[in-house]
């Protein structure tokens, strides 16, 4: 049985059951809204496997309009060059507006309005080459990032929109980069660019939104690799993930914003768990914080990396407190999480002051810590029948697991016998794994089932 067919004989079967009370009208009908979005998947893949189509060709072309230009650009005047470089642009917009009207090849549309933004970019380059301006070089990707938002906001294009974010993200990297300074800025035109997201519904958009803000965030300490070693940026970007996570967990309640919500507090969550995990290694550089030998303005720069690290965890704690507190419940797992990150400011707090008198407490602490965040998730995707928490565990268990066995019994076996061993326990662990997701997420997918199954008798 297919998709159309499934949905079909879900019309038939529905009025039944709803007079059965088995399901009330609100879950029915969103029953048959999922139901519906399958059977006409097929034409969202094939708009989707028309616009990879298109934007590969657009790409093509756009490599061809800026290689007859190079390939010409010396024999040509300045009035030419001029007039090839915007009635190019215009061209790819014009047939972008026509393609878009009414709908008529809406793949064919988003390509032609992603070549005019390519094309824009290139314009902007060259125009600046033809009058020599000689300026911050940043500010042109700059002004093609916000040209790029203005077209996704007038045409509504999701893939101009994360084009445009990625070109912003492009820009504030130069800053951070070579200019080498946390660069606020790039918040700004985030900020908006997810606005616009949120409003127009866009899935994918959200995805690299939420990416390249966590991908910004790890260029902007750069600036402070220089004064500082690996483990304290470390530390910072784990605060940084809990903060951003506790605010994602705050806000996901808010309608408007549930989806987009809902992915930053995933995304904040493997951002966390993968700097948890690093901090889990005793190899960890965690150099004195402060030099004698350092200049003023280092020492000043070490300074203020420290406030900042100070700041980020009296938030997370306060964070973590009263969103804990809010919880009416008076379940254990409250009182555990609280304790959880109490601990982890206690063990953070420690590697700024002590960590260089006692280095194995606090790596054991952390590794403690990381096996109860893997225990958390498990029970808390159990309960609230999130199957990303409970395959975010298990991931995140087994790459624990690996490393401690390479870490542990590398220099303690013969190296045949460690490869025998570990690719024995690899299988077994492997398949033992495996089985257990399978069983928590059909467990989940059961108990979230008979929850929609009796919502009308529980109405009553």
């Amino acid at each position: 049985m297919n998709n159309k067919q499934f949905y079909k004989k879900l019309q038939e079967k529905l009025p039944h059951w709803k007079v059965q009370s088995w399901l009330d009208e609100v879950s029915a009908q969103s029953i048959l809204n999922d139901a519906y979005s399958d059977a006409n998947n097929s034409n969202t893949k094939s708009h989707k496997i028309s616009l990879i189509l298109g934007i590969m060709g657009v790409m093509l072309l756009a490599v061809g309009v800026i290689s007859f230009i190079a390939a010409n650009w010396q024999g040509m005047s300045k009035i030419m060059k001029l007039s090839l470089l915007f009635s190019s642009m215009t061209a790819a917009y014009l047939a972008s507006i026509w393609a878009l009207s009414e709908q008529k090849y809406p793949a064919l549309g988003e390509a032609f309005l992603l070549l005019g933004v390519l094309l824009f970019g290139n314009n902007i380059m060259l125009i600046a080459q033809i009058y020599h301006i000689d300026s911050h070089y940043p500010n042109a990707i700059l002004l093609w990032a916000a040209g790029a938002l203005v077209t996704a906001f007038i045409m509504k294009s999701e893939v101009v929109l994360i084009t445009s974010v990625l070109l912003s993200l492009l820009w504030s990297g130069m800053e951070i980069f070579d200019f080498s300074q946390i660069h606020w800025h790039w918040l700004v035109f985030w900020s908006v660019c997810s606005v616009l997201t949120i409003r127009q519904g866009f899935h994918l958009a959200a995805h690299i939104m939420i990416v390249s803000f966590f991908v910004w965030l790890l260029f902007s300490f750069y600036s402070f690799s220089r004064y500082t070693s690996v483990g304290y940026l470390v530390q910072t970007y784990l605060l940084s993930g809990l903060l951003i996570f506790m605010l994602a967990e705050t806000i996901r309640n808010r309608q408007y914003i549930r989806y987009f919500a809902e992915l930053l507090s995933c995304y904040a969550l493997i951002f966390s768990a993968a700097f948890l995990f690093t901090l889990s290694f005793p190899e960890l550089d965690f150099d004195a914080y402060f030099d004698p030998g350092h200049i003023a303005d280092e020492l000043y720069t070490q300074v203020n990396f420290l406030i900042i690290q100070l700041v980020l965890m009296g938030l997370f704690l306060v964070a973590s407190i009263k969103h804990f507190m809010a919880n009416e419940t008076n379940h254990p797992i409250k009182w555990l999480s609280v304790l959880w990150a109490l601990v982890l400011v206690l063990c953070l707090l420690w590697n700024l002051f002590f960590y260089q008198e006692q280095q194995n407490i606090p790596v054991i602490i952390i590794n403690v810590l990381l096996f109860s965040l893997v225990i958390g998730l498990i029970y808390s995707g159990l309960a609230e029948h999130k199957r990303f928490y409970v395959n975010l565990a298990f991931g995140l268990f087994t790459i624990t697991l690996l490393s401690r066995y390479f870490d542990t019994f590398w220099g303690l076996m013969d190296r045949s016998l460690f490869f025998i061993v570990g690719g024995l326990l690899l299988i077994i662990g492997g398949y033992w794994l495996e089985k257990k997701r399978r069983q928590l997420n059909r467990q989940s997918a059961s108990d979230m089932h008979q929850s929609i199954l009796f919502t009308g008798d529980h109405d009553e």
